[in-house]
C-alpha cells in the first residue's frame, strides 16, 4: 500500500490513508483499557498522570528540537511495534502450549536484533541516524557508516544461527515449536524490511507500517473484549455492546467515528493546531558524500505533521506498555 501510494497518491491522500488506519486502532486501546471497572481500578493513576506529562514533553520538544522529537517518537512508534511482535508472539505461544522455559527470551532479543539491524543499515533509517549525529557535530563519513552496517549485519546473523540452534534444542528437549508465531513473525519483518529499503518518504513508510500494526492490533482488542466480556464483572454499557456476537460492526463504526474527530481536530492548520506557540526551524544541511539530499527537500511540513499526528499516538504506546502481559493472570482471562 505504500509503495502504490508512493506511485499514485499526493502527499496529503496518503496521509489520510495512514490517518484512518492508524486512528481507529487508538480508538481499540481506549475501550480495551476503560471498558472494563477493574482496568480502570487497577491503573487510575498511571492512566491519569501519564497522559499529562506526555503532552507536555511533546509540547516542550517541538519547541526546542522538533527533527529530534520526530525521531524519538517514530523509535517509540517501532518499540512499540516490535513489543506488540513479542507480545503476539508470546500469545501464539501460550494459546498453543508451545515453546520451552526460555523461548520468551529468544523471541525478545530475535525482535530487538531484527528491528536495530533495520534501524541502523536500511536506506531509510540510515539517512535519518545519520542526519541526526551530522547535527551532533559527530564526525561521520561513508567508511564509518559501511562499518555500522557490517557490525550490525554480523550481529543479526550470528544471532538467527543461535535462535535456530534453539528451536533444534527446543524440539529435542520434548517441546513443541510454533508454526504460526514464525510464520507471523517472518511475514512481519519482511514488510519492514522491503517498505525501508524501497521507500525513503516518512508518510509512505508510515502507511504500509500502520496498516500491518493496525489491522493486527484491532484484531487481537476485539478477541480480547469478547473473550473477557464473557468472564468479567463490571463491564461497561458500550464494551458490553461491542463485545455482544456479531457486532464487529459497532467496533469498526466506533472507530470510524473516532477517526472523523480526530481528522476534524487536525484537519485544521497544523501551527493553528499548536496554538501559535509551536516555533521550528531545521538546522540541517546536506551531505553529498553520503548520497543524502539537503533535508528542506524532506519537508519540514512532513516532520512537523508526522510528529503531530504521532504524539495523540505516545499515550496509546504508553498505555499498551503495562496493560498487556502475557504472564498476568487476569490479562491471560481476555487470551
Amino acid at each position: 500500500a505504500g509503495l502504490a501510494g508512493q506511485k499514485w497518491l499526493p502527499i496529503t491522500a496518503a496521509a489520510s490513508v495512514g490517518l484512518w488506519i492508524t486512528t481507529p486502532h487508538h480508538f481499540a486501546t481506549w475501550i480495551r483499557t476503560f471498558g472494563f471497572r477493574d482496568e480502570w481500578q487497577r491503573w487510575r493513576l498511571p492512566l491519569i498522570v501519564g497522559p499529562v506529562l506526555i503532552f507536555t514533553a511533546i509540547w516542550l520538544g517541538l519547541t526546542w528540537s522538533p527533527l529530534t522529537v520526530a525521531m524519538l517518537v517514530m523509535l517509540w512508534d517501532h518499540q512499540h511495534s516490535l513489543m506488540q511482535q513479542y507480545g503476539f508472539s508470546r500469545i501464539y505461544d501460550f494459546k498453543a502450549g508451545t515453546g520451552s522455559a526460555s523461548t520468551a527470551r529468544f523471541d525478545l532479543a530475535l525482535n530487538w536484533i531484527l528491528y536495530f539491524n533495520m534501524f541502523f543499515v536500511s536506506p531509510y533509517w540510515t539517512q535519518i541516524w545519520v542526519m541526526e549525529l551530522f547535527s551532533w557535530k559527530v564526525p561521520l563519513n561513508a567508511a564509518v557508516v559501511q562499518g555500522i552496517h557490517w557490525v550490525s549485519w554480523t550481529i543479526t546473523i550470528v544471532f538467527l544461527v543461535i535462535y535456530l540452534g534453539h528451536l533444534v534444542r527446543t524440539v529435542r528437549q520434548g517441546h513443541r515449536i510454533n508454526p504460526m508465531k514464525l510464520l507471523f513473525l517472518g511475514s512481519s519483518y519482511f514488510m519492514w524490511y522491503f517498505i525501508a529499503w524501497f521507500s525513503t518518504s516518512p508518510l509512505l513508510y508510515m502507511i504500509a507500517h500502520r496498516i500491518m500494526h493496525g489491522v493486527q492490533y484491532d484484531v487481537i482488542v476485539y478477541s480480547y473484549i469478547q473473550r473477557k466480556a464473557g468472564k468479567t464483572k463490571g463491564v461497561r454499557r458500550l464494551m458490553a455492546e461491542i463485545a455482544r456476537p456479531g457486532r464487529a460492526y459497532v467496533f469498526i463504526l466506533f472507530g470510524l467515528l473516532y477517526a472523523l474527530v480526530f481528522a476534524f481536530l487536525v484537519g485544521n492548520e497544523l501551527t493553528d493546531f499548536g496554538l501559535g506557540l509551536l516555533n521550528f526551524n531545521i538546522p540541517y544541511d546536506s551531505l553529498p558524500e553520503l548520497g543524502i539530499k539537503h533535508v528542506v527537500s524532506f519537508s519540514k511540513y512532513d516532520l512537523f505533521a508526522l510528529t503531530m499526528i504521532n504524539a495523540v499516538a505516545l499515550v496509546h504506546y504508553y498505555y499498551d506498555s503495562f496493560i498487556w502481559k502475557v504472564r498476568d493472570t487476569k490479562v491471560q482471562t481476555g487470551l
